[in-house]
């Protein structure tokens, strides 16, 4: 079972996340995700942040890391629930413990800042830039065109279906030329399934369908080839 791949000189795992000497790199934990369900009303339990903070864990031991980038929508509710404010506070001071941690603004990030944790538009690692990918960055044309992108945003997912009507979802890696999008680290998270559904990032809106898709599966990562062989293998079923 292949559990990692490598891409340049980081690592694609089949923990969500990439490895880059001791820095891991996950997007989308979407902290307070239940916490959304339980203000409208549902009887949701409220065992995200902790499900999220084990498998963090898990990464910080198994590539033995040191530094954690969470690439954007750290939190999920756009309105101040206290609740919330309060997961996201033992979310980020219970991993202090453990790494450095360096976050970077999603559009779901309304906040963050004014509860004390400073918050990054962009990131530069190595030859890499990392950033969330809801929208195009107002920075140096020349180093956007020199770094390799690191992005998140999509929750890239893709459903397939066989012959008999079984369906299988999976969340994906999207690689391109120029850039690798992040699935979802939340694990509540369905993710946009990319056969069926246009991607939502302006982003990468031009150029998605020609990205190699590498999904996350039981029997470790699997490389489906492109986007756009996949949509036209899916007509065919």
């Amino acid at each position: 079972m292949e559990e990692k791949i490598k891409i340049k000189d980081f690592y694609m795992t089949i923990d969500r996340c990439l490895v880059y000497k001791d820095y891991a790199i996950i997007a989308d934990t979407h902290i307070g995700f239940d916490v959304f369900f339980g203000e409208g009303g549902a009887n949701f339990p409220l065992l995200q942040k902790d499900e999220v903070i084990k498998r963090v864990l898990d990464i910080i031991y198994k590539y033995k890391i040191n530094n954690l980038i969470i690439n954007g929508d750290i939190k999920h509710n756009f309105k101040p629930y206290p609740r919330e404010i309060k997961f996201l506070k033992e979310f980020i001071e219970f991993l202090k413990e453990y790494v450095n941690i360096i976050l970077i603004k999603g559009n779901h990030d309304t906040f963050i800042s004014s509860v004390g944790y400073e918050i990054f538009d962009y990131f530069e690692l190595g030859d890499y830039l990392i950033f969330h990918g809801d929208k195009e960055l107002n920075i140096d044309k020349d180093l956007l065109k020199e770094r390799f992108w690191i992005l998140g945003h999509e929750h890239p997912s893709i459903k397939l279906r066989d012959d008999v009507g079984a369906i299988l979802k999976f969340p994906v890696y999207l690689l391109n030329k120029r850039y690798i999008v992040l699935p979802a680290f939340n694990p509540l998270s369905p993710g946009n399934d990319l056969i069926n559904n246009p991607a939502s990032s302006k982003v990468i809106k031009k150029s998605y369908l020609d990205s190699e898709v590498i999904a996350i599966t039981d029997i470790g990562l699997l490389n489906f080839g492109t986007l756009r062989d996949l949509r036209e293998f899916a007509l065919l079923l």
